[in-house]
């Protein structure tokens, strides 16, 4: 029988003293206290350590003796306990973090490249194509995962890579301080969070790649000149790719109109345009005024100046919005203006190729030579912009724009009609006449794929016409999607440099993927279309499949549709095109990050025997990842921590893959049916309208928003909208979010136990055997340890009737008695405990079937050192004492809630439906009612002499200031409070969402 021990509270009763020195704060009793629990939990299975220390601490809160200076002061020391545990994680993640080192390990992988094992240099020309192609690439996304503000984001990696932010070793004293500040800081988002904001951030993190890329080009051709110093600057390398989203997302999002989308691609040309002005400069300023060098570069500099003024006017034109009769002929004379330069304008990186392989061709002096072979290399991998466009919708959008035209009045899938249809769009795409826009186009149109298609067509024709641009297709599941996309590529005239790109992320579409892309092969202008672009790019999704399959379920049919691309390309003889395959994922394993190191998350992606397998088909392929949001920039913050990343990836996908066979690829029987049995569990939990009350418990509310996009609608708390009728109403990271502050990580370790179960010794000896299965155990693993069902338990029981009647009872009589009932009464009503307690059932089932299986492989392997699956003493407190402090703040607020006074049935909403929001954390909101119901009256200015004295008070003695002092801000101090906490479980864990 499986106990607590198999979970997050593996260990004695009894445990170490508080470490810290003397400093006099509330951690060691509390610590004290939930010891005591824990032992009582020894003896009584029935006892809830964290509910019971939970309970000692509100009676705390009431008698005061824990007051709001100790509250304070303890929040921060076990958040910042939380946050130095997440920078020592993310100092071991990041693998080697010295910037030499990694300049050396660089150098050792070019080298690789460059000679064969006796050290003899391989052929330049074989050395020229390897480093000349892009291997890997960085996409940048604004992803809704800022839960940290900019400043604790430095913080973080300054602490993991104990360097700052020039890259020097941080001394001791500078460490202290840096804590210090880490714990007088608010753990919270930046207040501001907009997409402006978002961009920044981005921008930020695009130099520091843009930075390490350009290191390894130094690296290149260092390399080449010790071996080949005739020919080295006859080198174009790239490796590398960086790629943004930010601001072309429009999947899901109505606040990015075109004229954003154009203002953030001219953001981004605006930087690098002045990086290369820059560079330009400081060479034109080390060479003699006589020589003809100086010249060609000056005048490259003078296109750079004026390239850079028009894109700046054009960028504070567009940046200011385009809605309004105003803005309208704003946005009018500034086409005009582009549309009659155009011309003249720097639109063509090839262009500027041209004008550098000029002062290459002149210039004498060795040293200049290599600053501009290295100048023609980052032009050559960035074009005219910091980062590549990545524009994005979805497959409904796509539909839309073509419905009429095709007649589709059902799903394109219907089998009754499919085949009219995919007949149909075939005829619009052999027979389409390209048609011409202007930016009055943008304004008029209303489809949204239509005029994505007519931004791409802008960026081409104004920005940059070199630059290919990635167009992708969420929830592909149809090659009428595709060959939809391609007739609108082919009507705006883009379809020879836009990468239509299909996202296979749902159950149906991960299933049917390669189906999907056979059946778009059979029609000859898809074909040619990739023959003619010269390569296939498609785009797998982590996050919402691992919400429907499991996530380990997920990995496994992304890595099958992986490998079905190489056998469709082979039999279709389509083996020389270029394999672009863009992983989706997040930083958190429910999103698709392997926990154990970046070496081992890119394994975890693209994995060996996939490696191994498109280079016996000689497929060429660039990895692509996602970089999502706050969470993705941590990785990037530095330069130092972005060329620890850089190294990471080079020693991906420059190392070759281990030759020996792995057995998960040859018991496919079992692994198919192990599989099989996690998504069909996840399938049932997904469908079970008890799991979405779960998810509803609290919704999103103990967290901040993170993000530009928000984590949930907006609402009457009249509606109670933290209620959700079905998972599928969130999107994946507020779901996974929210199952890692319940600390049930479900979604990662749901289903494993009963498909263990099904063949325990069959699972032991895989476990055993192959790497690929213990990689995708460890993301089993890692979600085991961060999950504690005594704080699910302990949070679905704020929503038992029963628990609130208890504490009634044991309260005796008195105000606190009554505000107890009283709270006992509004739970019934809101009725939620018994789906709660069946869904929990369901999933602690599961999870005991994992920990008896767990616990049996450590007993068998513990001999070969194999250690325990749990947290760290340390954290398991921090953890548990953080969970509890905010159970009792909880009931706190409930308290509060409670005694807010009646009102008149004159408002939107009535007492017992706000009361009710106020206990499911609806707090903002409803405190932004409070304040209309009952205002706090501003002063008046000096009364008037009206010639007569007036008893009177009317509503100037109707200030509600004392419910204000009493009630709505402790009620708004304690909910921040409860969100600050949040944001401490996030750093034990790691990641948002």
């Amino acid at each position: 029988m499986a106990t607590r021990a198999d979970s997050l509270n593996e260990g004695p009763a009894v445990d170490r003293p508080h470490e810290g020195g003397g400093d006099p704060c509330p951690e060691a009793a509390l610590r004290d206290v939930l010891y005591a629990a824990r032992g009582a939990a020894e003896c009584d299975p029935l006892v809830n350590p964290i509910q019971r220390t939970a309970i000692e601490l509100a009676r705390r809160l009431r008698d005061g003796s824990l007051d709001p200076p100790t509250l304070e002061r303890l929040v921060r020391r076990l958040t910042r306990t939380a946050f130095l545990a997440r920078a020592a994680r993310l100092r071991a993640y990041l693998g080697e973090t010295d910037p030499a080192a990694n300049k050396a390990r660089i150098e050792e992988l070019v080298r690789a490249l460059a000679t064969a094992p006796d050290g003899t240099p391989q052929p330049f020309e074989q050395f020229a194509e390897r480093v000349g192609r892009v291997h890997f690439g960085f996409v940048i996304t604004a992803h809704p995962t800022f839960a940290l503000s900019e400043r604790l984001s430095e913080l973080l990696v300054a602490l993991a890579l104990k360097r700052d932010a020039s890259g020097r070793p941080l001394a001791a004293a500078e460490e202290a301080a840096l804590i210090a500040e880490v714990e007088a800081l608010s753990h919270r988002p930046d207040t501001v969070l907009d997409l402006a904001a978002e961009q920044r951030r981005a921008i930020k993190v695009l130099r520091n790649l843009r930075a390490a890329i350009e290191q390894v080009h130094a690296i290149v051709f260092e390399v080449a000149r010790a071996l080949w110093p005739e020919r080295s600057s006859e080198l174009v390398p790239r490796l590398l790719s960086c790629a943004s989203w930010v601001g072309y997302d429009t999947d899901g999002r109505t606040d990015i109109d075109w004229s954003t989308t154009i203002a953030s691609r001219l953001k981004l040309q605006l930087e690098q345009l002045a990086h290369y002005a820059a560079q330009v400069r400081a060479l034109r300023a080390e060479v003699a005024p006589g020589d003809p060098l100086a010249a060609l570069l000056e005048l490259i500099e003078a296109r750079l100046a004026l390239a850079l003024k028009s894109c700046s006017e054009e960028y504070e034109a567009l940046s200011a919005g385009a809605s309004g009769a105003e803005a309208e002929a704003r946005l009018a004379r500034t086409a005009r203006a582009i549309a009659q330069g155009l011309p003249w304008r720097l639109k063509d990186a090839a262009e500027l190729a041209v004008l550098v392989e000029r002062c290459l061709a002149g210039a004498r002096d060795p040293e200049h030579q290599v600053r501009l072979a290295r100048l023609r290399a980052s032009i050559a991998t960035f074009g005219l912009a910091l980062a590549r466009t990545h524009l994005r919708l979805n497959a409904l959008q796509i539909h839309n724009a073509v419905r009429k035209l095709v007649g589709l009045d059902h799903p394109p899938d219907d089998p009754t009609r499919r085949l009219s249809y995919l007949e149909a769009i075939t005829r619009l795409i052999d027979t389409v006449e390209p048609v011409t826009i202007n930016f009055g186009s943008l304004v008029q149109e209303k489809a949204s794929a239509r005029r994505v298609m007519m931004i791409a067509c802008c960026l081409l024709k104004y920005l940059d016409n070199t630059e290919p641009i990635r167009l992708l297709i969420a929830e592909c599941e149809s090659p009428f999607t595709l060959l939809a996309a391609l007739y609108l590529a082919k009507l705006f005239g883009v379809a020879e440099k836009l990468d239509i790109t299909p996202l296979f992320e749902t159950k149906k579409a991960l299933e049917r993927g390669v189906a999907i892309l056979e059946e778009a092969l059979a029609v000859p202008a898809w074909r040619a279309y990739l023959e003619q672009r010269g390569r296939i790019c498609i785009q797998t999704g982590y996050s919402d499949a691992g919400r429907y399959l499991g996530q380990v379920a997920a990995a496994v049919a992304i890595e099958k549709l992986r490998l079905g691309l190489i056998e469709l390309l082979t039999r279709h003889g389509l083996a020389d095109l270029e394999v672009v395959i863009f992983d989706t994922h997040g930083e958190s394993i429910g999103r698709g990050a392997h926990p154990e190191s970046l070496a081992a998350r890119f394994a975890y992606l693209d994995t060996p025997e996939c490696r191994r397998r498109f280079a016996a088909a000689r497929l060429k392929v660039v990895e692509e990842t996602s970089w999502q949001g706050g969470d993705g920039y941590l990785l990037l913050e530095s330069e130092a921590s972005a060329l620890a990343v850089v190294t990471r990836a080079l020693e991906h996908v420059l190392t070759p893959p281990p030759l020996e066979p792995d057995p998960f690829y040859s018991e496919t029987v079992y692994v198919d049916e192990f599989f099989a049995a996690v998504r069909l569990f996840n399938e049932r939990v997904l469908e079970d309208p008890a799991y979405s009350a779960l998810l509803g418990l609290f919704g999103t509310n103990l967290l901040y928003p993170s993000g530009s996009r928000p984590m949930r609608r907006q609402f009457d708390p009249g509606i109670r909208p933290s209620l959700v009728d079905h998972p599928t109403q969130l999107r994946a990271i507020p779901h996974n979010a929210i199952l890692q502050q319940l600390g049930v990580l479900a979604n990662t370790i749901g289903g494993v136990g009963q498909a263990i179960a099904k063949d325990p010794e069959h699972f032991h000896r895989l476990y055993r055997e192959s790497p690929r299965f213990r990689a995708l155990m460890r993301m089993v693993e890692y979600a085991f340890m961060f999950t504690d069902f005594d704080v699910t338990r302990a949070l679905a029981q704020r929503f038992d009737p029963g628990f609130w009647l208890l504490r009634a009872r044991a309260a005796r009589e008195g105000p606190a008695s009554e505000e107890l009932l009283t709270i006992a009464a509004h739970i019934e009503r809101i009725g939620l405990f018994d789906r709660l307690a069946r869904i929990l059932r369901v999933l602690e089932r599961d999870h005991l079937d994992l920990a008896i299986a767990l616990r049996e492989h450590r007993r068998r392997t513990r001999g070969a050192g194999e250690t325990p699956i749990a947290v760290d003493p340390t954290t398991r407190d921090n953890l548990h004492l953080l969970h509890a402090l905010r159970l009792a703040l909880i009931e706190r607020i409930a308290h509060t809630a409670v005694q807010v006074p009646d009102f008149s049935d004159r408002h939107e909403v009535t007492r017992d439906t706000l009361v009710e929001a106020l206990l499911r954390l609806e707090v903002e909101p409803a405190l932004q009612l409070l304040s209309r119901i009952f205002p706090v009256l501003e002063s008046e200015r000096e009364p008037l002499d009206w010639g007569e004295p007036s008893t009177y008070a009317g509503d100037r003695e109707q200030s509600y200031a004392q419910e204000h002092a009493l009630l709505f801000r402790p009620l708004a101090a304690d909910y921040d409070l409860v969100r600050r906490i949040g944001s401490a479980v996030i750093h034990h864990i790691g990641a948002f969402g």
